[in-house]
């Protein structure tokens, strides 16, 4: 590898983009948007959710950052089983 690729800008992550590192500033990544686009929910999130996949095709687990109240429509909806909650 070269000295330059060492130190090429796009593969350092900028500390904005890293969640975790400030957390009051983390928000919750629930989508409340509807087909048109994303709209993340924006209350304080408080959790990290870990979700199984409950289809049946062994999809891959999935990782979001939530609030109280969208962590608790999520596991009702998923079923608690299916939800490991972690707090932030």
């Amino acid at each position: 590898m070269s000295v330059d690729a060492e130190h090429d800008v796009d593969e350092f992550a900028r500390v904005d983009d890293l969640a975790g590192l400030d957390r009051d500033r983390q928000r919750c990544e629930c989508d409340h948007g509807d087909d048109d686009g994303y709209q993340p929910c924006g209350r304080k999130a408080k959790w990290r959710v870990t979700v199984d996949c409950v289809c049946g095709e062994g999809h891959p687990r999935r990782v979001e950052i939530l609030c109280s109240r969208c962590m608790r429509t999520l596991r009702k909806f998923q079923g608690r089983e299916a939800v490991t909650v972690r707090r932030l």
